[in-house]
Parts: structure tokens; C-alpha cells; sequence
């Protein structure tokens, strides 16, 4: 009976995996979330799920994280945010806790193997998948996402500096939207097509369930992509409006922090 961790569990990619998760009876999932009753609201019934056990705390409360990652096969880090603005690093400080989370359980228990790591990054990152990418939109994006990518940049260092003993994954996800599954397959390449349109969160999510149960071990420290083999994906459009917020805190910092203090901007 396969028990996975999920960091993250409120977000829309945490979300999706409960969805999936649960929907085998054979699967146990351990849900870290900052608060529970944002899960509950989000998905009263997957709460009631005898299968879920539910972690709630701050994220740098390490024994926590700690016990909600121990006895898994697989933790799906999927913690992030869907914008981009100054002094980001919720996805920093989620590598750190969870690397002090694992170096916790090697002290506890040295004879119990480690679970692997999926961790949730952006293809946008990635030279490998941008190469076929327009050099003016390429331009575009690091700005408008620029401290969203410097967060994820310093996020993937930290963990590779624990090459040696652990275990993960990069999941260079492309751009992201709410919709149906409509299918995926998981590459090491991406098509200049694939990297401007979309993929939902429930393909990304089974793409990594599909990992996490095949234990591929060709993909550790790489960046993964999970590619909808669908073209008629949704378009998400909340993406034009995190570009341009973006871009206005890429050019304007301290006009956006001050217009966020003052709860012009979330």
C-alpha cells in the first residue's frame, strides 16, 4: 500500500494529485498544508478521505515536515505561487525545509531509505527546453516572471548541493491552467509548441503520479517535462495579467511593494 506526501496540498497542482491520489484506495496521502481549514473549504469531502492524513503548520516547523514526508515512497513538492514580484522565496525556503526535514529522518532512522522527491519547477528555466523558443518572447518571460524564476533558480542550487544522498526530480512544467485531464506523456524534450501552450494541472499531476508508481530512475536530477499530447487545451487567462504585474514589479519594484502595502496590488 504505496503512501506519498504532498507539500503543498491547497495549490492547484497539490490539489489535482489529492484528486488522483485518492481515487485509489491502495494509496495512502500525507498532506502538508499551512492551514487546514482552506483544505477543508477547498475539498470537504477528500478531508474526510480515511486514506488522507493531514499535516498543518508552518513550513519551517521541521519535525513536521518531517513526519508528513516520512514512510512515503514519494514526496510531490508543489509548493509555489502564481505571480512574481520582489523578495520572493517561498520556493527556496521549501527546498531548505525539506532537505533539513530529510536530514532529520536520516538521523532518526539511517536504516530507512528515503523517499524520492518530485519537485515542481518551470521549463522556463530550462535552456534545454527553450532553445526553440523566439528569443524576444524568451526575453519577456524572465522579465515578467523574473523573481518567480530567480526563486526556482536558487530552489534547484540549494537541492543540488545534496546530489549525493538524495533523490529528486525536477518537474519542468510549461505553462499551466485549469481543465480537464486530456491526456500527458513525459519527455525529456519539449517542441517550441509545446512550450507556448498549456497543460492542466490534472495532466501534470498524473504525469508525476505516473512517475512516482513506475519509480523511472533515467529521470533522477533532470528536469522532467509532462507534455498534454491533447491541442485542444484551455487557455489560461489569468497568464496575461501575471505577465503584466510582472513586468511592472521587474521595472517598478518599489512602487509595487508600496502599492502592495496598501493592498493596491495582493
Amino acid at each position: 500500500m504505496p503512501t506519498y506526501a504532498v507539500l503543498g496540498a491547497t495549490g492547484s497542482t497539490g490539489q489535482s494529485l489529492l484528486n488522483l491520489l485518492l481515487q485509489n484506495p491502495d494509496n495512502t496521502v500525507h498532506a502538508y498544508v499551512r492551514s487546514r481549514s482552506k483544505l477543508e473549504s477547498l475539498s470537504p469531502k477528500l478531508c474526510a478521505h480515511d486514506n488522507l492524513q493531514i499535516f498543518e503548520g508552518a513550513l519551517t516547523d521541521i519535525p513536521l515536515i518531517a513526519s508528513c514526508v516520512a514512510h512515503t515512497s514519494t514526496v510531490f513538492a508543489v509548493i509555489g505561487a502564481n505571480k512574481s514580484e520582489p523578495g520572493m522565496r517561498v520556493v527556496q525556503d521549501a527546498a531548505h525545509s525539506l532537505v533539513a526535514a530529510m536530514c532529520h529522518l536520516q538521523a532518526l532512522h539511517p536504516e530507512v531509505p528515503l523517499p524520492k522527491i518530485q519537485f515542481l519547477s518551470s521549463a522556463g528555466i530550462n535552456p534545454h527546453y527553450t532553445r526553440d523558443v523566439s528569443p524576444v518572447m524568451i526575453a519577456v518571460g524572465h522579465t515578467a516572471l523574473f523573481y518567480a524564476y530567480e526563486d526556482l533558480k536558487q530552489a534547484e542550487a540549494y537541492l543540488k548541493l545534496h546530489k549525493s544522498w538524495l533523490n529528486v526530480t525536477f518537474i519542468h512544467a510549461g505553462g499551466l491552467t485549469n481543465d480537464v485531464q486530456r491526456g500527458h506523456r513525459l519527455s525529456l524534450e519539449a517542441t517550441s509548441e509545446d512550450m507556448q501552450g498549456f497543460i492542466s494541472y490534472m495532466d501534470t499531476a498524473a504525469g508525476m503520479i505516473e512517475l512516482a508508481e513506475t519509480e523511472r530512475d533515467q529521470y533522477n536530477w533532470k528536469g522532467l517535462r509532462v507534455v498534454p499530447t491533447s491541442s485542444d487545451v484551455k487557455f489560461n487567462w489569468g497568464a496575461p495579467m501575471i505577465f503584466v504585474r510582472g513586468i511592472f514589479a521587474y521595472f517598478l519594484p518599489s512602487t509595487y511593494l508600496a502599492l502592495q502595502r496598501v493592498g493596491l496590488v495582493e
